[in-house]
Formats: C-alpha cells, structure tokens, sequence
C-alpha cells in the first residue's frame, strides 16, 4: 500500500511509517463502475484517493442535467475541503471504471500533513491549479457555445499517433455531452456533420482527427 500511496505528489514528502499509518486510518474500496464516491452538497468530512480506475466530477443544475468538469484517474485524489475542515461538497464523484479508492478522514490527514510543510505546499498548489482549472471550465461554459467545448475538449484529449491526432477509447456522446454542457442530440448531430465534412471518422474505438476543425460550426 505504501507504494501505491507513493504515486500521489501530496504524499511523497511522506515518510515510510507515515504512509502506513496513512494507510491503517483509511479504508480501501473497491466499487464497480458507475458507483457514487460522493454528493454535491454532501458534508464533506474525507478525502479520496484513487488507486485504479477513473472517475467523473460533476456538478448538476437546477433542470437535473449534468455538466462534468473534471476526469480523475489513477494517482489522483479529490475532497481537499475535508483537509482544511467540514464543509460541502462542491460537486459529485461517480466512476467511469471499476475502482479502488483509499478513503481517509480529513482529520485524520491534516494530522499528519502538518507535520510536513513540503506537503502543505503542495496542497496548496493543488488547490491553485484546481482553481484555474474550474476557471477555464467555467469560461468556457459561458463565453462558448457548443461546438466550441466540443471542440476544445478534442483538443484536451487528443493524442498524435503515427503522424495522426486520435482519441483512443472515446467517451460515449452522453459523456461527451456532459462534459460540454449540451444534450446528446445536439453532440451527436455537431459529429454528424464533422463527419459530412471530412474532419472527423468516428468508430467505438477511437476518434480520429482528419483536418483542423473549423472555427465555427
């Protein structure tokens, strides 16, 4: 388990007797895919750590729908609130994948943490980053329209390969509509004409980029 707990960069300031202590105030869970870790507006008392599998942040607005703002995955950790005292969930974590999770008071960690102020930095630039991050996503959400996300989020997922841009493994349109703020109907028919215009080949397998995307749709 030390190992394991060695991969996430909040920890690694950590000694060997430490992680283990870490890992005896925890509690691993293995859940399957589509299981809910936590709720928005939920109290928020532990911090996660992901082990193996992904997991998806959400938040949910008042007409039900679900906008994802984050995608975890393995050697990523979530609920920081919980570090620096009780409060609410900003936003729900459910699985992409079967998982594992180290779950751990928030208490519990800050009790250790404090004893190391690399540690403490590190948390701190974390929760900068996901400051930023939300900032984007933010923006994004209200300066762009559809096909705008849509686009910037083929552009965050992409990878080239043999001299081609691809997505691997693409999330399903329901996924891919959420993460952009949009229904479903309007991701699949922004692909419907992508395809119609050359720029995109979709299969299940992967997403591949033929040419730029134009600038509007």
């Amino acid at each position: 388990m030390t190992s394991e707990l060695s991969q996430f960069s909040i920890l690694q300031p950590l000694s060997a007797e430490d992680l283990r202590r870490l890992a005896q105030l925890g509690r691993v869970r293995t859940v399957d895919s589509h299981c809910r870790l936590v709720g928005e507006n939920e109290a928020s008392t532990a911090v996660y750590f992901l082990l193996a599998g992904e997991a998806r942040v959400f938040i949910t607005g008042a007409d039900g729908r679900e906008a994802t703002v984050n995608v975890l995955k393995a050697g990523n950790w979530f609920g920081e609130l919980a570090i620096l005292g009780d409060g609410l969930r900003s936003a729900s974590v459910v699985t992409a994948t079967p998982a594992r999770v180290l779950v751990v008071p928030g208490a519990a960690l800050r009790g250790i943490l404090v004893r190391y102020p690399e540690a403490t930095e590190r948390l701190l630039e974390t929760l900068g980053r996901r400051v930023r991050e939300l900032t984007e996503t933010v923006r994004g959400f209200a300066l762009g329209d559809v096909y705008q996300r849509l686009a910037r989020l083929f552009g965050e997922l992409a990878i080239e390969r043999d001299g081609q841009w691809l997505i691997p493994n693409p999330p399903p349109q329901r996924e891919l509509a959420a993460r952009c703020g949009a229904s479903r109907e309007m991701v699949a028919r922004i692909l419907r004409e992508l395809r119609k215009g050359g720029y995109v080949e979709t299969s299940r397998q992967q997403i591949t980029l033929k040419k730029t995307l134009p600038t509007r749709f």
